[in-house]
């Protein structure tokens, strides 16, 4: 088979992914605190959209660090960097996405945050 002939398949495939409806997208709040994420364990449903909306309730810095999870999903709109998404104090960040099925570790990556309890898993069934 040609490869040119699979050229079709993957612009369908791209664009069906593009045309995400996001106002049905289940949305899921996590709560980041001092050494803790609220819920600290996550079940979502593989290949539902869904937007992530994180909420830093305290003054300090913390961040979302799932890069398994992030470099398996379809990432629609969201500040994700090298598998992390920074929160500031007092602040919410949203991530829109569709995941795929897997379990994956989540934690806090500033200093000693993981140390103190700041960590958490992904389960996409």
């Amino acid at each position: 088979m040609r490869a040119w002939l699979l050229l079709p398949l993957l612009f369908a495939a791209s664009s069906a992914r593009a045309q995400t409806d996001w106002s049905h997208a289940a949305r899921v709040e996590v709560r980041l605190s001092s050494f803790d994420f609220d819920p600290d364990s996550i079940h979502l449903r593989a290949g539902q959209p869904v937007v992530l909306h994180l909420v830093n309730t305290g003054r300090g810095g913390h961040n979302f660090a799932a890069p398994q999870f992030f470099a398996a999903a379809h990432v629609g709109a969201g500040p994700v960097r090298n598998g992390a998404v920074e929160v500031p104090g007092h602040q919410a960040v949203d991530v829109r996405l569709v995941p795929t099925r897997g379990d994956y570790r989540l934690r806090c990556t500033h200093t000693l945050h993981t140390t103190f309890g700041m960590s958490g898993r992904i389960v996409v069934d």
